[in-house]
């Protein structure tokens, strides 16, 4: 057989990531907090997802916390306009550091196409198969700017195709320990951050940004596609399930770290069993 033509891993793994950028950013929100002089400033991301038949905004904890310093809002995907967020939080501090605000009520304030993830589609736990790649969809402090001209602050989501580390598959040369003081492996799980060695599916190396910070509260899906190659079955970003929530990071170790979705399910399930 010619395999002259085949798609190189690389290649693939770029299709891989734009298709799973289509599917998610309609789940995804940037939020902004208002400052005295009327302009906003990016503090986080957040995630729309459904739960027991209820619409929810899930984000971090210390996310949440912003709303002692600022007015919150959020967005809905296809509409310019951030919505003010009324609903108060539920929190869970760390080391699952999570939240969630109901939005059930203004859904419908604006025209858009956001959509809330299912929690049929959320994994059971975390526990995905060895060099699974996870894809994580959140909004950088770094690609947002308020402009003055607008009253408007534009933010640019980032999506990013990566694995969890796992020592055991890392090179000898490579290979790090965990030294983050709130990482707990019971709760967590560690991912690869290496944006300077990131291939950008648009072709703009500017499109990448170098500082996750603002990528807190991200959703983290297990994309599934190693398993599904393991079984020869054709794999579509629809087969992807939710498995965690970023919640931090590590820039000089090149990590970022997520909540597992055990816990998530388990604190949404206290308030909606």
């Amino acid at each position: 057989m010619d395999t002259s033509q085949q798609p190189t891993l690389e290649e693939r793994l770029a299709v891989v990531s734009n298709l799973m950028s289509l599917q998610m950013q309609p789940f995804v929100t940037p939020i902004s907090g208002a400052l005295t002089d009327g302009t906003a400033v990016h503090v986080g991301t957040g995630g729309y997802v459904e739960w027991r038949r209820r619409r929810l905004m899930l984000t971090n904890e210390h996310v949440a916390r912003e709303v002692n310093k600022h007015s919150l809002a959020r967005k809905c995907f296809d509409s310019p306009d951030y919505l003010h967020i009324n609903n108060p939080y539920q929190v869970l501090t760390a080391p699952a550091d999570l939240a969630f605000s109901p939005v059930d009520d203004r859904w419908n304030a604006v025209a858009h196409s956001a959509m809330s993830f299912p929690d049929y589609r959320f994994e059971e736990k975390h526990a995905p198969v060895q060099g699974e790649y996870l894809f994580v969809m959140g909004f950088t402090g770094e690609k947002a700017r308020y402009s003055p001209s607008f009253n408007m602050l534009f933010t640019t989501g980032t999506p990013y195709l990566t694995q969890e580390y796992d020592e055991t598959l890392e090179p000898e040369e490579t290979r790090r320990p965990i030294k983050h003081p709130d990482f707990d492996p019971a709760c967590h799980f560690a991912m690869q951050w290496h944006p300077e060695a990131t291939t950008p599916t648009d072709g703009r190396t500017s499109s990448i940004p170098l500082d996750p910070h603002g990528m807190s509260g991200s959703l983290v899906w297990n994309t599934r596609l190693q398993e599904f190659a393991a079984k020869g079955e054709p794999w579509t970003p629809g087969v992807a399930r939710l498995s965690g929530v970023l919640w931090g990071w590590d820039t000089g170790d090149r990590f970022l770290f997520a909540t597992r979705i055990e816990h998530v399910a388990a604190f949404l399930s206290r308030f909606y069993p």
